[in-house]
């Protein structure tokens, strides 16, 4: 692994035996990192690599709300150039929320880390991460990113005002945890997991994600927007889709709706 430095207080390290996040950029504070990755004015980041900071003054979830990105957490974003279909694009999200989920799990030897569709981890009933996926399309060229939030060693739940009932791996385990260590073991599983869906394995890790579905077989509230409705969560399937029950009815929910 090299290390050296480029301009804006950027620190880049280089990891090639990874097929995506072989490059990954740290800084201390942005804004968003979802942001800064999507514009890039000066044209620094490729697809694959990944923007990591330690603080966001910006973050964002689904519809524009606010994200707590105070340090402590881990924050950052995942380029992809030249998609072809976000569609076919979406499944390897929850392949991203699976590597985050099996990451929490391997460090607490615990079981009840869950992803709640379409991009959340969820720590019993308590949210402990998410993704936002944003594109852009210029002259037929989309570019997307997933930006991940962690909550590791940040307190939240004394933050007021959110939404849903939140925890951080601190609060679960009353330890710190190494971000260095904890980052380089998610980014290598991430490549792993993607690895897979390249070669079109997703469809193999369809009976994983339905066993760590949140709230699978009971009823859940989806928002959509400022509308909210009350499911079943069934089964993942292999488009990246959720079949639920909704009125006694089987209905399909698509991600793109969704984010």
């Amino acid at each position: 692994m090299t290390q050296t430095t480029l301009p804006n207080s950027l620190a880049i390290s280089e990891h090639p035996h990874r097929l995506i996040a072989k490059r990954v950029f740290k800084t201390e504070e942005t804004t968003s990192t979802n942001e800064i990755m999507l514009k890039d004015p000066n044209k620094i980041f490729q697809s694959g690599d990944v923007l990591w900071s330690l603080k966001q003054n910006e973050g964002r979830g689904r519809y524009q709300r606010t994200w707590i990105s105070n340090k402590g957490g881990l924050y950052f974003s995942l380029l992809f150039e030249d998609i072809t279909s976000l569609t076919a694009f979406f499944p390897f999200i929850l392949l991203i929320a699976l590597a985050i989920r099996n990451n929490l799990a391997e460090k607490t030897h615990d079981d009840f880390f869950t992803i709640k569709w379409p991009n959340d981890i969820y720590a019993d009933h308590h949210k402990i991460g998410g993704i936002l996926v944003q594109s852009q399309t210029i002259l037929n060229k989309t570019r997307a990113v997933a930006g991940v939030g962690i909550n590791i060693n940040n307190t939240i739940q004394s933050v007021r005002n959110l939404r849903n009932p939140a925890v951080s791996l601190y609060e679960l385990t009353g330890d710190e945890t190494d971000l260095n260590v904890f980052f380089k073991a998610l980014l290598d599983k991430t490549d792993e997991y993607y690895r897979d869906f390249i070669h079109g394995k997703f469809p193999e890790y369809l009976p994983i994600l339905n066993q760590h579905l949140y709230s699978r077989n009971e009823p859940t509230i989806f928002s959509i927007g400022n509308s909210q409705r009350i499911v079943t969560p069934k089964e993942f399937t292999k488009d990246g889709h959720i079949v639920c029950d909704e009125g006694g009815e089987s209905a399909i929910f698509v991600m793109g709706e969704f984010i």
